[in-house]
């Protein structure tokens, strides 16, 4: 991957964050990059069964950049190396992930409590096709990681949605 695409990723997942926070926060607030406060969320209910260990930027930091923060969006740049590996992590909060530089084929592989706790997989998925620039809107997920099957780097970059998503 060149240093200009990435660049210009980054500036335009920077720049589409942004003005989705501004779009959903009626309130003023002051950004702040990877110290924003915990708030009450879905996430932080009894409904989300998954250890704060698991959150992408702290069990999978090698491939969760932190672009953009505040108390109602978290900006992601997600990064995989071909015939790399991520660790399992979860991402707690709905978000719309676009896929600037797909990764294919890959292995999506889901995971669940087993035995003494421990994780164990409950399912995978192969892809062998998937387009450039798809944008998708996706509940929490817990416990997944992707396998990148290929030679080529891929790049998808998330907005989380703290607070929820709203019309």
């Amino acid at each position: 991957m060149k240093f200009g695409q990435l660049f210009i990723g980054l500036l335009f997942g920077a720049l589409l964050g942004f003005g989705l926070s501004k779009y959903i926060n009626h309130k003023k607030q002051q950004p702040t990059i990877a110290t924003a406060k915990p708030v009450e969320t879905f996430s932080t209910s009894a409904k989300w069964l998954w250890p704060d260990s698991l959150d992408a930027m702290r069990a999978a930091p090698e491939n969760h950049k932190l672009v953009y923060e505040d108390n109602d969006v978290r900006i992601l740049a997600v990064m995989l190396d071909g015939k790399k590996s991520e660790p399992i992590h979860t991402h707690k909060w709905k978000s719309i992930i676009w896929i600037a530089k797909p990764i294919v084929p890959c292995k999506i592989n889901n995971y669940q409590k087993g035995d003494k706790g421990r994780l164990v997989k409950s399912d995978s998925l192969l892809i062998k096709e998937m387009p450039t620039n798809l944008g998708q809107l996706i509940g929490p997920e817990g416990p997944t990681s992707i396998t990148n099957l290929g030679s080529e780097s891929g790049v998808a970059y998330r907005v989380e949605f703290k607070r929820g998503l709203k019309p």
